[in-house]
């Protein structure tokens, strides 16, 4: 049954806090009319270190936690987390040629795993591989994400996160792991990145093996007192795709990633643009059946 989640990577901006400050979580999931959370691990919140990746923020000022911390707070406001979004540092660890990054990175997964195993998710989305990096070799990569994953009952679901090795494409990557991985694992299509790329018809393809859709984009006008979705990058209309999706049949999460959020307005005429391009179709689909059921 299709579900709604919010992100938290910038949840608290709902609530007029900074994307860092998770003790905003609770408070805006509160507001918003949502199924439950995709708790994203910040690697800005790692006390260790500050983040591989890049950020908008000062990591010397950013609230640090330890992972069993963010669980707590989630247990204790009853935070639906069906989803979890892996510290995004650790693709960049896998793909390390040092050996001690490679287990510092297994680590932080097996964290954010033990995570999500108390949280009771299904899902965790990964990152995995460095966007950056120009030889990538999946195959190793993704051994040392199963190392890790393969001891805990979460599907993981690969993001198509962009890709600079120029003998990849993200979708012969994913067309790779689809022969590596386990049949429960899959995939998340990330809407904006699919925009960069201009290819959600071939992502498309591997929808059997979907399991969660990135809506990442930002409010904008479309026309007289009526809004839309866009996405951070290219002209991809991620409405219409996600549309698409419903139309043909996918039924599983549908998460929010806010861009550019001016505050809880946007948050929930997101969430509303999202709802309706969904059940549109449904309501669509439902007339065809009972049409086909009378021309029977």
């Amino acid at each position: 049954m299709r579900k709604y989640l919010v992100s938290t990577g910038v949840l608290p901006k709902c609530v007029g806090k900074e994307f860092y400050e998770y003790t905003g979580i609770a408070e805006a999931y509160e507001r918003l009319d949502v199924d439950g959370v995709e708790l994203v691990f910040l690697p800005e919140w790692d006390p260790r270190h500050p983040p591989l990746t890049s950020t908008s923020s000062d990591w010397s000022r950013t609230p640090k936690a330890e992972v069993s911390e963010i669980v707590d707070l989630c247990l204790r406001y009853r935070l639906p987390v069906p989803v979890i979004h892996i510290n995004r540092d650790v693709g960049n660890m896998l793909c390390s040629e040092d050996k001690a990054t490679v287990l510092y990175g297994q680590r932080i997964l097996d964290e954010n795993l033990v995570g999500a195993s108390e949280l009771g998710s299904e899902i965790a989305v990964l990152h995995l591989w460095d966007t950056f990096s120009k030889d990538l070799d999946l195959e190793r990569t993704f051994d040392r994400a199963y190392k890790v994953s393969k001891h805990h009952q979460i599907r993981i679901a690969v993001e198509n996160i962009p890709i600079s090795d120029k003998k990849l494409t993200q979708e012969t990557a994913w067309g790779l792991l689809t022969q590596m991985m386990p049949p429960d694992y899959g995939f998340t299509v990330d809407l904006n990145w699919s925009s960069l790329y201009n290819n959600f018809p071939q992502l498309k393809r591997y929808r059997h093996r979907i399991l969660n859709v990135h809506v990442q984009g930002y409010i904008a006008a479309a026309g007289d007192n009526a809004y839309t979705l866009k996405p951070r990058s290219g002209g991809l209309d991620i409405l219409g795709c996600l549309a698409e999706l419903c139309r043909e049949g996918y039924d599983g999460y549908i998460t929010l990633e806010m861009n550019k959020p001016k505050g809880e307005e946007d948050f929930k005429r997101a969430l509303q643009l999202i709802k309706t391009a969904c059940r549109a179709n449904d309501y669509s689909s439902k007339i065809r059946n009972l049409c086909r059921k009378k021309e029977k």
